[in-house]
């Protein structure tokens, strides 16, 4: 019996103004800087992720997965910064990474392509599609990851995404593609497939063509992906693919410190192209460590 134990962050948000003139901040930036101010700034810490990294590393899985809003304000500095900290945790093919909305939240930031420049050590196309940047596919023993991007440069105020027809379509060629037989298939994007109704200013925030992904993972069958993997929301939850049995798993933020919303990682422990567990590792504030929980919060046995 086969195992594999999968890791995944996201939403890290981490800042740095190093160097950073103000011309940068001509654009919807301002708006970023004034929410840091009043808000992200108290809540994500850049020493947690840090910690976060460390204890993701000594759990030593198999392969890692990271799905996006690595940045802030998608300023250089903060792409240098965290690039750092990912080469000095993983090696190349040892994690992969997808951009959310913070990655690609200024249109220069897109333009001058600073995610892939930074990041692309970390992606690939490894099943050889030719379909451009994305999907990105990793290749590995038992595993298949396929990496969409819904990150778009957006409004001010505004924090949807879209992944577009040709990505969908690249997808199912990616799952049908003899490499992804016999392979636990992981489908990872940044935004959620569904939406949250609980959230405030949810309708700015939804994947906009989610239900065009939808219905593809529903018609897919048999070569439907395993699971899918997501961040955006800052919390734990797990779905299913409308009409389907597939699982659909939202991260917590990997950098969130607070007296009520803790940073984590998940663990996914997968046997025989199956789901069969959840880890969260979740920050304590008092020790540093980060304890693993089941998916229902409860304290796991050292």
């Amino acid at each position: 019996m086969t195992t594999l134990r999968i890791a995944h962050f996201s939403d890290t948000h981490v800042l740095s103004l190093t160097g950073v003139r103000a011309r940068r901040f001509f654009n919807k930036r301002w708006t970023g800087a004034v929410n840091l101010a009043l808000n992200r700034a108290k809540h994500y810490r850049v020493e947690v992720f840090e910690a976060l990294l460390d204890a993701l590393v000594a759990v030593k899985p198999d392969h890692t997965v990271c799905t996006g809003d690595l940045v802030n304000l998608a300023l250089e500095p903060e792409f240098a910064r965290v690039a750092d900290m990912l080469r000095a945790h993983f090696a190349p093919d040892a994690l992969t990474v997808v951009p959310g909305n913070h990655d690609a939240y200024a249109k220069d930031a897109v333009a001058e392509d600073l995610f892939a420049r930074y990041f692309g050590q970390f992606q690939g196309d490894e099943l050889g599609l030719g379909a451009g940047r994305y999907p990105v596919t990793r290749v590995r023993d038992g595993l298949l990851v396929i990496g969409l991007d819904s990150a778009i440069p957006t409004r001010v105020f505004m924090a949807n995404g879209r992944v577009g027809t040709p990505q969908v379509a690249a997808l199912r060629a990616a799952l049908r593609h003899p490499e992804a037989q016999d392979r636990f298939r992981l489908l990872m994007l940044h935004h959620p497939l569904l939406p949250d109704p609980s959230r405030r200013l949810e309708a700015s925030r939804r994947l906009d063509d989610a239900a065009d992904l939808n219905a593809a993972l529903a018609a897919c069958g048999d070569a439907a992906p395993h699971l899918v993997v997501h961040g955006h929301n800052h919390a734990f939850k797990v779905q299913r693919v409308p009409g389907t049995d597939i699982p659909v798993v939202q991260v917590a933020s990997a950098s969130r410190s607070g007296a009520h919303h803790f940073a984590e990682f998940n663990v996914y422990v997968v046997r025989d192209d199956a789901l069969v567990d959840i880890e969260r590792h979740v920050h304590d504030p008092e020790t540093g460590a980060f304890v693993p929980r089941d998916a229902d919060g409860v304290a796991l046995a050292s």
